[in-house]
């Protein structure tokens, strides 16, 4: 995928396929409702959490404040990005080195083979992933995978997915919608 990273004053955006990731003036809003409403809503304990997609690792940055949580596993498709996201100065400053935590484990693979092939249950699963403008994208918010994203929950599993713009991708959030 194409990757950019642009700077301009304060403000660091990322960019996937043309598609903006996140703009580090307001990134915290996403990604804290993102991960806290899950986890608030999750009863029991939480000890593993998966995160598809999310390379980025200000997902992970999120988790990492939830000091019950012991292990995360990142399931992402691009090592450029997560390289990108351990290594560039002003991603490193957003993330605050998420990504080299120790209770990280990180899977460059196709997030719906992973689950595919996944034999350890989840408390929470967050999916991250890019909106289904495409049909690589799509097979992502489909019934079949979210039945085999069901698959790797424990019984009181906890599930959230994004869901794009309503305003600014219509038809892409009323698909995830729909599904």
């Amino acid at each position: 995928q194409k990757i950019i990273l642009t700077k301009n004053q304060d403000d660091i955006r990322l960019y996937l396929n043309g598609n903006i990731q996140f703009s580090s003036r307001d990134e915290y809003r996403y990604h804290e409702s993102l991960i806290s409403y899950p986890l608030a809503y999750k009863h029991g304990p939480i000890k593993r959490v998966l995160l598809l997609g999310a390379g980025d690792g200000l997902a992970v940055k999120q988790l990492l404040k939830y000091p019950e949580i012991e292990s995360i596993v990142l399931v992402d498709l691009d090592e450029r990005v997560v390289e990108l996201a351990r290594t560039n100065p002003y991603l490193l400053t957003h993330n605050e080195g998420s990504l080299d935590n120790p209770k990280l484990s990180i899977v460059f693979a196709d997030a719906f083979t992973y689950l595919m092939e996944n034999r350890q249950s989840f408390d929470v699963i967050i999916s991250d992933l890019p909106d289904p403008n495409n049909i690589e994208l799509a097979r992502l918010y489909t019934k079949q995978f979210y039945q085999t994203l069901r698959s790797n929950l424990n019984p009181t599993g906890v599930f959230v997915t994004q869901s794009t713009s309503p305003y600014f991708a219509t038809k892409a959030f009323w698909s995830i919608h729909d599904t």
